[in-house]
This record gives structure tokens, sequence and C-alpha cells, in this order.
């Protein structure tokens, strides 16, 4: 499910985007420092935006300069870092150790399995670092399997095993945010495992394939009003924080950005339905 939380770049300044990827390329050394190259494999934007969100709401010290990387030799770029862009990359691992591992149980992916067998010690080092996040990681997971097991129809329940992952990923700190943060990250979450279940709508129908939506018997394109009403969720607990730093570049990302992959999928579908 990675790829959902990005910003739209059209909407956004020359100089918000020289700050979004540098943001970008922090997280990337970051990975690189703490994990090494198997934990840059994992690099997104959707940690990007954790690693930004937080930023706004706690303002650490920033950290900046430019660097060179292995995938872009050529010239140094300028990258952004704070203790939040450390705390992002260990989630990054964590996420990418899980999903991993997933496609190994659902596919038998034999590159899912190196690849969670490559990160299963990094892993260990996030858990022992961060037991509070990694324990919710796990016990959302497990919820979610025994959910897509019993094919739940609700998609309440499985949208809602994923969203409270996501809650316990924002909870960074046990601290008078705390409540806030989880509900924001609940919603959000939501909003993700629902628009992915939208997007996979077809592969999934034909594979047989969990889904919600197809259990429902809801086309995706129909699930536009769940999905806004969800968000609307995650507005209200993004609004109750003080967020200053970057507040345009987040706010692009929440109202425009997330819904970018949703738009170009439900685009596509109504494209191949004309021509067939």
């Amino acid at each position: 499910m990675f790829g959902y939380v990005r910003a739209n770049l059209n909407d956004l300044s020359e100089q918000e985007k020289a700050r979004y990827r540098a943001f970008y390329c922090g997280l990337c050394q970051s990975l690189g420092e703490r994990h090494g190259q198997r934990g840059r494999m994992a690099l997104s934007f959707d940690m990007t935006f954790l690693t930004m969100f937080l930023g706004s709401l706690y303002e650490p010290e920033e950290r900046s300069g430019e660097m060179r990387c292995v995938p872009h030799p050529a010239r140094p770029h300028p990258f952004v870092r704070t203790e939040i862009t450390d705390y992002a990359a260990d989630m990054t691992v964590a996420l990418s150790y899980y999903k991993c591992l997933d496609d190994w149980q659902d596919d038998r992916k034999p590159a899912a399995k190196a690849g969670a067998d490559l990160l299963a010690r990094r892993y260990d080092v996030v858990k022992e670092r961060w037991p509070m996040q990694t324990a919710a990681i796990e016990a959302s997971l497990q919820e979610l399997s025994e959910v897509e097991k019993r094919r739940d129809e609700s998609p309440d329940a499985a949208a809602g095993a994923f969203g409270r992952l996501m809650g316990g990923l924002f909870v960074m700190k046990d601290d008078y945010w705390r409540g806030a943060l989880r509900a924001f990250g609940t919603s959000l979450g939501r909003f993700i495992y629902l628009s992915d279940a939208a997007c996979d709508y077809d592969k999934d129908k034909k594979s047989g394939s969990y889904n919600p939506v197809v259990l429902m018997g809801r086309a995706p394109e129909d699930m536009r009003d769940v999905l806004m009403q969800t968000l609307g969720a995650a507005s209200t607990a993004f609004e109750s924080m003080p967020m200053l730093r970057d507040e345009h570049i987040l706010r692009n990302v929440l109202y425009s950005g997330v819904w970018q992959t949703y738009n170009e999928s439900m685009e596509k579908r109504k494209d191949g339905e004309k021509r067939g």
C-alpha cells in the first residue's frame, strides 16, 4: 500500500518542491546510515510525509546540506534531516519487512521471501528501539490477516485494522498530542486501505483475492463518498493540531495528493470500459 501519500507536485511552488525532495533525500540518507542499502530499497514518499508531518508539529532542529548517493552519483542533492527522519527510517524498514512477508504469504514470490530475509535482522533492531510502535504494527497485521481469512464482507473490519496500524505509526511520543495523532493516522490508514481496495477491484475480482469493495458488490468509482467521509475524519484531526512548518505542503498531500492514485486508477478503468 505504498504510493498513496504523496504530494501533488503540480500545485507546489518550485521552492516547495525542492524542500519536499530534500526531506525525501534526507530519509534516504538516514535509511542508508541506519540500515544499509537494503534499507534504502524501501524508500518512499509516504514516509517522507510522516517526517514532515511530525516535524511540523514538534518543530525539531533541522540539519541540511548536500549529498551524493549511489542512484544519483553525478551531482550532490540537497537534504534535510531531523531526529524524526531517523524515526521514519526505522518505521520504513518495519513496514517494508511486513510487506515482503505479506507478498510471500499471498503470492509465494521468491523475491518477497528474499526481501523479508534480508530485512529480518534490521526489523529486530527497530523492534528493540520502538517496542510500542512495532507491537501496534504486529497486532494490527495479525487482526487484518484474520479478517481476510474469514473474508469479512464489512469494509470497516479490514480498514479499521489497517487504520490502527497507521494510528500507532504516527504516535512517536507518548505525550499530549498522542490522541490527535492516533486519530489522524487511523483515519488516513482507513482511507489508504479502502483506496487500495478500490484500485485493486478488477484484479482481485478476477483472482478471487480478498477485497471488501468486491464483497460489498459496489463499483470502485462509487467509493468516492466513503473515501471523502473517511478522509474528513483525518482532516478534522489535522486541523486540531498547530501545524505551521511546511503547512502548505502538508495540506497539498492531505487534500489533493492522496487522491492521485485513486483518480488515476478510476480514469484507467473508465478508458478500459470505453475501449471494451
